[in-house]
C-alpha cells in the first residue's frame, strides 16, 4: 500500500513524471488544445512568414516553421492518446526548438528592416512552446523558460531593426510578448495545480477507505473469534464438565468447533451446499442436544428434495440457533436469590424450535414461554444475543435474526435466510 504524503512533505520533481488520473486528463486535454491553437497560428503565420522571406526562402527557415508549426500540431494529435513519455518528448523538442530558432534568426533571415518585413513570425507564435512546456514541467522552470524567451524576444528585434529607437522597441515588444504569454502559462499551471491536490487528496482518501476496511475486517474477524470461543469452546467446555462421560453429540460439538478453529485460521469459511433433509437432520439433533422439542414446516409448493442451503448459512443457522437455546435454558426459568429460592419449585419452561423451508426462505424459530427480558437493556458486553446470534447472521449474504421479548412474556428468536 502507498502511503499519502501530503503536499509540502517532499520536494516534487521539475517534471511531471507522475501525474495522477485527474492531472493526466488536464495535461492531455491542454495538449490538444495546444494542437488546435499550433493549426490557427500556423496558418496565420505562412503570410509573415512569406513575406519575411520573399527576397531568398533559406533551408534553415523552412526547417524552423516546419518543426514550430509541425511540434505542436503532433502533440495535439498524439499527446491526447500516447504514452505520457511521447507527450513530454515532443514537449521538451518544442521548447528547444524556439530559443534555437530565435537565436539562430540572424542566419536564417538576414539583417531585414522592421518597417519593411514587420514583427519576426516566430515571436508571433512563442507563447505556443512556453505553454507545452508548462503542460509537462513545474512552475520555476517555466516561469525560468518564459524570462529567457523574453530576453530572446529583444534580441531578434533588436537585431532586425535599424531604426535608431530598435533598442526601446525590442525592449517594449519583449515585454509585452512574455506579458501575454504569462497569462496562458499562469491558467495552465494554476490548473495542473489543483488536479495534482485533487489526485493527493484522492490518494488520502483512497488510504483511509483502505485503512478503514482493513480495521473493520480486523474486527469483524475478532468479533468472529470472540463468537466461536464463546459459543463453541466454552459451550463445550460446559457440556463436558456437566456431564458424567462423553457421548457423541459432545464429541460432534468438539469436533465442530475445532473445524470453525481451522477454518478461522486459514482465512477460509464453509463452502458448498446442503440438502434440506441434511439441514433437517442438523437442526433436529441440535434440538435433542438441548432437549427442545422440534417442528418442520415445508411450504405448500416446495419440494424438500430441491431445496438447497449453502453450508455456510447452515453453519450460521445452527450456531445462533445454538446459542439460542442455551440461552433460554440458562435464564428463561428466571434468577432468584435468597433463601425464599430454595422454598420455591423451579418454573417449568416449555421450549421449541420451528423450522419453516420454502422455495426462497428458510427460518428458524426458537421460543420459549419463560420469564422473558428487555433486548434493549442487555449490556454491550454480553455476546450472547449481540454477537452470536444477530452479528452471526448479519455476517451471512441474506442472512438476518430478529430477538422478540418482554419480561413475563417469553421470548421468541428468529433466524431467516433469503435467497438471493
Amino acid at each position: 500500500m502507498t502511503e499519502y504524503s501530503p503536499p509540502g512533505a517532499f520536494r516534487p520533481s521539475r517534471l511531471r513524471l507522475h501525474p495522477g488520473p485527474t492531472q493526466l486528463r488536464l495535461m492531455r486535454m491542454t495538449a490538444g488544445a495546444v494542437g488546435l491553437a499550433g493549426l490557427v497560428f500556423g496558418i496565420l503565420a505562412i503570410g509573415p512568414f512569406v513575406e519575411q522571406h520573399q527576397d531568398e526562402i533559406r533551408p534553415l527557415a523552412v526547417l524552423s516553421f516546419a518543426v514550430l508549426v509541425g511540434l505542436p500540431v503532433a502533440i495535439g494529435l498524439w499527446g491526447s492518446w500516447a504514452p505520457l513519455r511521447v507527450l513530454m518528448t515532443l514537449a521538451a523538442l518544442e521548447s528547444v526548438a524556439l530559443p534555437l530558432v530565435l537565436v539562430t534568426w540572424p542566419l536564417a533571415h538576414g539583417d531585414a528592416s522592421l518597417q519593411s518585413h514587420g514583427i519576426p513570425w516566430p515571436l508571433g507564435i512563442s507563447a505556443l512552446p512556453i505553454v507545452c512546456l508548462a503542460v509537462v514541467a513545474r512552475g520555476a522552470l517555466v516561469w525560468g523558460y518564459l524570462g529567457l524567451i523574453g530576453a530572446l524576444t529583444v534580441y531578434v528585434m533588436f537585431v532586425s531593426n535599424a531604426a535608431e529607437d530598435a533598442l526601446l522597441l525590442a525592449i517594449q515588444t519583449g515585454l509585452y510578448a512574455a506579458s501575454f504569454s504569462s497569462i496562458f502559462v499562469g491558467l495552465v499551471l494554476v490548473g495542473l495545480q489543483s488536479a495534482e491536490r485533487l489526485d493527493l487528496l484522492q490518494a488520502g482518501e483512497r488510504v483511509g477507505a483502505a485503512r478503514n476496511a482493513a480495521r473493520v475486517a480486523r474486527e469483524a474477524e475478532r468479533a468472529r473469534f470472540d463468537g466461536l470461543i464463546h459459543d463453541g469452546v466454552l459451550s463445550t467446555l460446559l457440556m463436558a464438565g456437566r456431564a458424567d462421560q462423553l457421548h457423541g453429540d459432545h464429541v460432534r460439538q468438539a469436533r465442530n468447533t475445532l473445524a470453525q478453529m481451522e477454518r478461522i485460521a486459514s482465512g477460509t469459511s464453509a463452502t458448498g451446499v446442503l440438502s434440506a433433509e441434511r439441514v433437517i437432520f442438523e437442526m433436529r439433533r441440535l434440538a435433542t442436544q438441548h432437549a427442545v422439542r422440534f417442528v418442520v414446516e415445508v411450504g405448500e409448493e416446495t419440494s424438500v428434495d430441491d431445496l438447497r442451503m449453502p453450508a455456510e448459512v447452515v453453519e450460521a443457522m445452527l450456531a445462533a440457533g445454538g446459542e439460542a437455546m442455551r440461552n433460554s435454558i440458562a435464564h428463561a426459568a428466571g434468577r432468584q436469590s435468597g433463601v425464599s429460592a430454595l422454598r420455591q419449585p423451579a418454573r417449568r419452561v416449555e421450549r421449541r424450535a420451528e423450522l419453516w423451508l420454502h422455495a426462497d426462505v428458510v427460518v428458524l424459530g426458537v421460543r420459549d414461554d419463560g420469564v422473558g427480558f428487555d433486548p434493549e437493556r442487555v449490556r454491550p458486553e454480553r455476546m450472547g444475543v449481540a454477537r452470536s446470534i444477530v452479528g452471526r447472521m448479519n455476517e451471512v449474504q441474506g442472512g438476518y435474526a430478529v430477538v422478540d421479548s418482554r419480561p413475563g412474556r417469553g421470548t421468541l428468536v428468529t433466524l431467516g435466510w433469503l435467497r438471493r
